[in-house]
């Protein structure tokens, strides 16, 4: 069989685009070397909530992303989903300013110890549940990919063929150079609890604390800047990782001692760690589309290093690869927005926006490398 997409990556991002591709009618494959969200998008809280503050282009595409995401996930597979708001407790980042100064919906409310804004739109949901869900249709193969190979217009990847690819390998090195996006690994840990108390809705400062979800456990969680390690090769899961797997009783600690601040869990009972490395850039957008080949489009418009904007089309492009990649900790809040973009990209000739494309970061390295 030839597939008409094979995607390499099976977190949120990979998932995504290949049910919308699927439900588009394409076949589709999905090949990862952990498994099916066994990585960073495992890992993750999977907290959707809005982001405050004064409008700007990224709050906007978040809060876009966020309407859209929890609509479809509600769809896809309500009872993976618990929708009960988040309140958001001021901290270093978000102030009562910034906090209010927004054109988000808000509750000013007090609880417990503690009081902060109130937003409605926001759930958690089960990361993998919703991932096993979206690659009904398709087919999935435990699989470590280390390089293509391209011969009249089909790509070989060991037993497999296809015709696009579609890379969404988060912070692993990716098979094909588009060195214009530098992408660094974040860690970020998230424990699920036990516990008797009843947690009305998310809670968000520094670190998050669920409501208590559909199958009653809590999930608290963070991200952290302590594993960020620029120009680092990361070749495992987090779990796995020589850095971080003696860390489960630091990280259950300072989890712990960080949601105590914020509400009494009693009776608790901690029932599982989960670690994963997020892929962000530093301007924290996601990036989407087809691939540009930096060295070929530099030699064929040596001009471009001197500001010349080439349209689009007549770039010099990896024949019928793409991506999708660097949604950071909002992975499960980007990946449906995201996976609709690309293939109405690919399949309908709809542009990219501009914030979001790849096209932007080719430009800056560009200019940088004049």
């Amino acid at each position: 069989m030839i597939y008409d997409f094979l995607i390499i990556g099976a977190g949120s991002a990979g998932c995504n685009c290949a049910y919308v591709l699927n439900k588009a009618g394409k076949k589709v494959a999905i090949v990862d070397k952990e498994g099916i969200c066994a990585g960073a998008s495992g890992a993750a809280g999977a907290f959707l909530s809005p982001l405050p503050g004064k409008k700007n282009s990224y709050n906007s595409l978040v809060n876009t992303a966020l309407e859209y995401s929890i609509n479809f996930y509600e769809k896809l597979l309500p009872n993976s989903v618990t929708k009960k708001g988040v309140l958001r407790v001021q901290n270093d980042n978000f102030d009562k300013t910034k906090l209010k100064d927004n054109a988000i919906d808000y509750e000013y409310k007090k609880f417990e110890q503690i009081e902060g804004y109130f937003y409605k739109n926001a759930a958690i949901i089960s990361p993998s549940e919703i991932c096993h869900k979206l690659l009904e249709g398709c087919d999935f193969f435990l699989l470590d990919v280390s390089k293509l190979i391209y011969k009249d217009g089909i790509y070989h990847i060991k037993d497999l063929k296809a015709k696009q690819i579609i890379l969404t390998q988060g912070v692993n090195t990716p098979i094909i150079s588009y060195p214009y996006v530098k992408i660094s690994p974040v860690f970020g840990v998230k424990i699920d609890i036990k516990t008797s108390t009843t947690v009305p809705f998310n809670i968000h400062k520094s670190i998050s604390v669920s409501t208590n979800k559909k199958d009653g456990t809590v999930a608290i969680g963070a991200t952290s800047v302590n594993h960020f390690l620029e120009g680092v090769e990361c070749i495992t899961t987090c779990d796995k990782c020589i850095f971080l797997i003696d860390n489960d009783e630091e990280d259950i600690k300072s989890l712990l001692s960080q949601a105590d601040e914020l509400i009494n869990l009693k009776d608790l009972e901690v029932i599982k760690v989960y670690k994963g490395a997020r892929a962000t850039i530093k301007s924290y957008f996601p990036v989407v589309g087809k691939i540009i080949d930096y060295d070929q489009s530099i030699k064929k418009y040596p001009s471009i290093k001197n500001g010349t904007k080439i349209p689009s089309g007549l770039l010099e492009y990896y024949p019928n690869v793409y991506t999708l990649n660097a949604l950071g900790s909002r992975g499960f809040v980007f990946g449906p927005y995201l996976a609709k973009i690309l293939k109405e990209n690919i399949l309908d000739d709809m542009m990219i926006p501009k914030e979001v494309s790849l096209e932007k970061l080719f430009y800056k390295m560009a200019r940088k490398k004049a």
